[in-house]
């Protein structure tokens, strides 16, 4: 497998004084952090501060995410920001339950965090352009591409009474 582009080597930072910073800065065209997830740029920084339990990572990153518009169900291209904002405990400090920690190596691999930061990016329902029509519910035709040749006269015979009462309304 191909080694991730958002693996750091941070050894030189663990044998630094605490408080030494480093700011990095991330310019890739594309980076696909899973099956599921690609992100089509990813730019942004960040900054690992060497402190006392290991290092602090927080900055910034801006992408775009290709989703399913749940209107038209084409592609959707949604931007994101990803802010990041975790403390990597490093030995001898035991990270409490559930919590990131750097291996005796000094690489930290920040793929899944950017990968889970980034999904809960994408909005519940996703749309390729604010006006996205959708689909035409006969036959299926997106209506953002244009009208279909569908009639309206399809009324549930529920609401057969109402259309009654409109048609009565109009002749008045």
């Amino acid at each position: 497998m191909k080694p991730s582009r958002l693996r750091f080597n941070f050894g030189y930072l663990l044998e630094a004084d605490f408080g030494t910073i480093r700011t990095i800065e991330l310019d890739y065209p594309e980076v696909k952090i899973d099956e599921d997830v690609t992100l089509t740029p990813l730019r942004g920084w960040f900054n690992a501060t060497r402190t006392t339990e290991g290092i602090y990572i927080d900055g910034q990153l801006y992408s775009t995410l290709t989703t399913t518009c749940v209107r038209c169900l084409e592609d959707a291209i949604i931007p994101i920001t990803i802010n990041l904002d975790e403390l990597f405990y490093y030995p001898p400090y035991t990270a409490p339950e559930g919590e990131a920690f750097i291996g005796e190596d000094g690489f930290l691999d920040l793929t899944p965090m950017v990968r889970d930061l980034s999904l809960l990016e994408v909005p519940i329902n996703p749309l390729c352009q604010p006006d996205c029509q959708g689909l035409c519910q006969e036959c299926g035709r997106n209506l953002n591409l244009g009208t279909c040749n569908c009639s309206d006269d399809n009324v549930d015979p529920r609401l057969a009474a109402l259309q009654q009462l409109l048609i009565q309304e109009d002749d008045e």
